[in-house]
């Protein structure tokens, strides 16, 4: 059907009175006296024009070449207005090209039409050209705004994009800087699943100097970059105390110092380490503000829980010296099942969280470690059913069989290399019940199980003397002065029996080890919370000048046994070194000439 006339057809507008304009416009109509006086209308406004006879022709010049505007009759042969802008508007692969309809029809059904097939505007014939021409600015100004939002985009996702693969590539070298020291790694079954580029968990694992394998699952506030950052410093410390031989509560401390003095305040890691025995039979467990561990014994079908006993790493400038490690035996078939909070709440579309029942329903129901990865993989996967998850989640079992945690040729203790640190502390009504002299003797027994020529007696008498001096004089306070008399000796035993009912103080107690030419080294390190005392004064009459007296034959005896003995801050922390030689070996007898 062949459209109205535009009005005014007798001749066209002069060039003054157009809109001043640029690009492409597609005049599309069935009537060639309309597109003649539309092509001199936009020509005389600087368009550059091309024309189509039906809607087929305009696709077919749309993917020849995309214009800037189209003037699109309705009602044409072959294919009309409608379809051809359904088309062309699916082939522009996102760019704006507006459709303007030159219609003679104003009924409702054919505007929704419009609408619903990419249609821009409508100008009804016959054509009012001071309409047209505001409606082509603004079309025109409505594509410019596209295309400039369109370059945005496109230069927003090519900066994304690049983001990605520079993150990418940092999380690789990054994640490579914190695992590279792990050793035996490869002997758990691991899963992890990061929220982001970066991951907030950690898992680091290192052997002992005496063999037992020792593991660390971490969770930091948070996930991505922020909650990452946390991660190498911790990693460090891990293992550069692992391999000096510090013990649990030592590393524990250590650690929390680092992250409290190193994250913000509104940060803070959660922890689980495992230490196991170098003879793979025990289990040190710590677990603070973790999700419940579960140490799972095949052979009972049972499994028992290690719940959180701390508060996370970092909050605290100390961490409660009554959180210790504890100790579970170990038998064949026995498993550790590790996780981080992300794997208890991974949730489904139902927003119903995976849940730690779960986590001890799918123990319970396997035999191994294997076994109990694989299921709780398998119910892990189906559950979330390819949610993306909200925090970072890791999942850790570990046969707890001798070959697995223990290393497989552990450096024997009369040949040790490198230095070793170990350290306890006893407060308040612990230093009644903590034996740290015996705790100090069993830790040289493991690190010196031959050690011959009266070594052992004689640190165990260093180690004696120095804490007996710090329990009785520094958390008690007695002054030993009092046992000039019968009667003073009598009340300072009083009031040590008095003193023992009511106990406020601590006693740490360290040891390091680190071999010094031929020579080996024990740097025994006492301190106590009391206020100290002059030590000068001590020192004038263990050397036999002053007039000081000196009660019993302690600090004298540790003299006489020590290297040297150092009395550090205001005489409340005591450096003793002990040193020895290991016997000459005896050589191999000659033979005999003939």
């Amino acid at each position: 059907m062949a459209s109205a006339p535009p009005s005014r057809p007798d001749e066209p507008p002069a060039p003054s009175d157009l809109i001043s304009g640029e690009g492409t416009v597609l005049i599309v109509d069935d009537d060639p006296h309309n597109r003649r006086l539309l092509r001199m209308m936009l020509a005389g406004s600087g368009y550059r024009t091309r024309e189509a006879t039906n809607g087929r022709e305009a696709v077919e010049a749309c993917r020849e070449a995309r214009p800037d505007l189209v003037l699109m009759d309705v009602m044409m042969p072959e294919m009309d207005g409608f379809e051809a802008t359904r088309q062309l508007k699916a082939e522009m692969d996102g760019y704006f090209v507006p459709v303007i309809f030159l219609t003679a029809m104003d009924d409702e059904a054919s505007l929704l039409r419009g609408i619903e097939c990419g249609g821009d505007d409508f100008l009804s014939k016959p054509l009012n050209l001071a309409i047209l021409k505001a409606k082509i600015h603004a079309m025109e100004r409505l594509r410019d705004l596209h295309e400039g939002l369109r370059t945005r985009n496109e230069a927003l996702m090519r900066a994304q994009a690049r983001q990605a693969w520079e993150e990418e590539t940092a999380e690789a070298l990054f994640s490579r800087a914190i695992t590279r020291r792990n050793r035996g790694l490869d002997r758990l079954h691991l899963y992890r699943c990061a929220a982001a580029t970066f991951s907030g968990d950690v898992v680091l694992s290192d052997f002992t100097p005496d063999g037992g394998l020792r593991v660390l699952i971490g969770d930091f506030t948070g996930h991505g970059l922020s909650a990452a950052i946390g991660a190498y410093p911790v990693s460090e410390t891990f293992h550069s105390l692992t391999a000096e031989g510090v013990g649990d509560h030592e590393l524990l401390h250590e650690l929390n110092h680092v992250l409290h003095d190193f994250l913000p305040p509104t940060m803070f890691m959660g922890a689980i380490l495992a230490t196991f025995a170098p003879d793979g039979r025990s289990v040190q467990l710590w677990n603070g503000g973790m999700p419940d561990a579960w140490l799972c014994d095949a052979q009972a079908d049972r499994a028992r829980r290690i719940a959180s006993q701390a508060m996370p790493l970092g909050i605290l400038e100390r961490l409660d010296p009554d959180a210790q490690s504890r100790q579970f035996d170990l038998g064949d078939g026995d498993w550790l099942t590790l996780i981080s909070d992300g794997v208890i709440e991974a949730s489904d579309r139902n927003a119903v969280a995976f849940g730690d029942a779960a986590i001890l329903q799918h123990c319970q129901a396997c035999d191994s470690a294997a076994a109990a990865y694989d299921r709780i993989r398998d119910a892990l996967d189906t559950h979330c059913d390819g949610e993306t998850p909200s925090d970072d989640m890791t999942l850790v079992t570990i046969n707890c069989h001798p070959e697995t945690v223990t290393q497989t040729a552990p450096p024997q203790a009369g040949r040790m290399r490198g230095t070793r640190r170990w350290s306890l502390e006893a407060s308040d009504h612990q230093l009644v019940s903590v034996d740290l002299v015996q705790a100090a003797r069993r830790q040289l027994l493991e690190w010196f199980p031959n050690l011959e020529g009266g070594h052992a007696e004689a640190l165990q008498t260093v180690i004696a003397e120095l804490c007996n001096n710090a329990f009785e004089h520094g958390v008690l306070r007695l002054d030993s002065g009092m046992k000039a008399t019968v009667e003073g000796f009598e009340q300072y035993y009083r009031q040590r029996s008095e003193g023992l009912s009511d106990i406020h103080g601590r006693i740490g107690i360290s040891l390091r080890y680190r071999p010094m030419g031929d020579q080996h080294c024990i740097r025994i390190r006492v301190r106590d919370s009391g206020p100290g005392f002059n030590y000068a004064q001590v020192c004038r009459a263990i050397e036999g000048g002053g007039e000081e007296r000196l009660w019993g034959r302690g600090l004298k005896l540790v003299n006489q046994l020590c290297h040297s003995v150092n009395h550090l801050d205001s005489g409340n922390l005591v450096e003793a070194d002990y040193r020895w030689q290991d016997p000459p070996r005896p050589e191999a007898p000659s033979r005999a000439t003939a």
